[in-house]
């Protein structure tokens, strides 16, 4: 069995293992603003600082945000009209039996209504002359608002 390395320091003292260290404390220890002033370089330190590169990167990020979209667009439209064409061709014959028996209900109920229909359309007629009718007898009986035509 292999014993675990043990990390020592310059005169051979070892401090034993040392426990894991998940990676959110290396950015909780702002070690990474250490880490940063070594291994990148001025000139994107320079740029990062500087306020340019903002509006075309958020013009990017906005792009990328609408063809996102899109395509969420489209997996929703394609999954909606998958599952519909499977549901009407699995549900086709039950359409079919109830359209059978559905359309001479409705074309007697439509039929059945017709002469109400019709009336109730003459009424309206009826009733929207008559008062085109007394408007006209009331403009004319006022003599400021009466013309003379000759």
């Amino acid at each position: 069995m292999q014993q675990p390395r043990v990390e020592t320091d310059a005169i051979g003292a070892g401090e034993g293992p040392q426990p894991a260290v998940p990676w959110s404390a290396w950015v909780t220890r702002q070690g990474w603003v250490r880490w940063s002033m070594y291994h990148v370089p001025q000139s994107w330190i320079q740029w990062w600082t500087t306020s340019s590169w903002r509006q075309p990167l958020q013009r990017v990020l906005w792009g990328l945000e609408g063809i996102l979209y899109l395509l969420l667009a489209l997996m929703l439209c394609h999954a909606l009209f998958t599952t519909g064409s499977h549901l009407l061709s699995s549900l086709w014959s039950v359409v079919v039996a109830a359209w059978r028996h559905l359309l001479p209900a409705i074309l007697l109920l439509v039929l059945s209504a017709l002469p109400a229909l019709l009336f109730a359309i003459s009424f309206l007629l009826l009733f929207s002359t008559l008062l085109s009718l007394v408007g006209l007898l009331a403009s004319m009986s006022h003599q400021g608002h009466a013309q003379d035509l000759d």
